[in-house]
């Protein structure tokens, strides 16, 4: 059981996850960050996209609302939520993460914060059936999970489970293959492993032996299913769901890398200025769906 004193102390505390809600890590160790111009660029993005389609599906339910976050990490998409909302506690949050480490963090944040009351995080293995009734929860946000999971389709049958009908089902994932990730294998082939050896530096990742990125999980398994839009989609439906609103995100997630290749940078930004203009999904790193119940 933790005491008061320990939740602040943890929220204090420097951590060596970025992501951690730490005031240590916001203040003390920002010098840290190098550049990632496409990086920022990509999360913004990606996080404004997955706010919206959250505010506006609970916003557009009368009375009070309940969402449930799968995969929360540290409670980040949670929080900003309550905090975009206006702490309005009519609105109930559910955050579930295996990872102990993070679920702590999560908890501190809602106990220590003020306004925060109305968010409560536990653990549960959701590659099983999830531990809540049928028709609980107005949204539900799968962000950058799903990739991991042996059973996608088996998860949204699921998910369209606990959603009320109605509901929301907001889902982002990585593309399998886009034109640019086929071109950067090319190139780091006949640069024998140079150009993957500096792009994964920029973004702290180990190579294997084989010069393929190790991912670092603390639940669950590498990125095992991946899909492409189309594919993400036919499976929504198959699960019993309607396609809503759709979001292509940048061609790239970033790197450091870039930064330190101006050149290379500014190709890239001007691709993008392209992408967001003709908005092709075959160009898109990764997608922002959401899905009716």
């Amino acid at each position: 059981m933790t005491t008061e004193r320990d939740d602040v102390q943890r929220l204090l505390a420097p951590s060596p996850e970025t992501h951690a809600p730490s005031l240590g890590n916001l203040v003390g160790e920002q010098w840290r960050n190098e550049p990632d111009t496409l990086g920022q660029r990509h999360a913004h993005h990606r996080d404004s996209t997955i706010l919206g389609f959250i505010a506006d599906g609970l916003t557009e339910r009368p009375g009070p609302r309940r969402m449930l976050d799968l995969g929360c990490a540290y409670g980040n998409h949670v929080f900003m939520t309550n905090a975009r909302l206006g702490l309005d506690q009519d609105v109930q949050y559910t955050g579930v993460e295996l990872a102990a480490e993070r679920l702590a963090y999560a908890n501190s944040f809602a106990t220590a914060v003020p306004g925060y009351a109305n968010c409560t995080f536990v653990s549960a293995d959701i590659e099983q059936p999830l531990p809540f009734d049928d028709d609980t929860f107005d949204v539900v946000n799968l962000a950058d999970v799903i990739e991991h999971l042996p059973d996608p389709e088996g998860l949204l049958r699921e998910l369209k489970r606990v959603t009320r009908p109605g509901g929301s089902i907001i889902v982002s994932t990585p593309q399998r293959e886009t034109p640019f990730k086929s071109l950067a294998k090319r190139l780091d082939r006949l640069s024998r492993g140079r150009l993957y050896s500096g792009y994964y530096h920029g973004k702290e990742t180990e190579l294997d032996e084989q010069g393929h990125p190790v991912m670092e999980v603390d639940a669950g398994h590498d990125h095992i299913s991946e899909m492409n839009i189309d594919e993400l989609l036919a499976a929504g439906e198959r699960a019993g769901l309607t396609v809503g609103d759709v979001e292509l995100m940048n061609i790239m997630s970033g790197s450091t890398w870039f930064d330190r290749h101006p050149v290379v940078l500014g190709c890239v930004l001007v691709a993008e200025s392209v992408h967001r203009r003709l908005q092709v999904r075959s160009w898109a790193h990764a997608v922002v769906a959401r899905f009716v119940a």
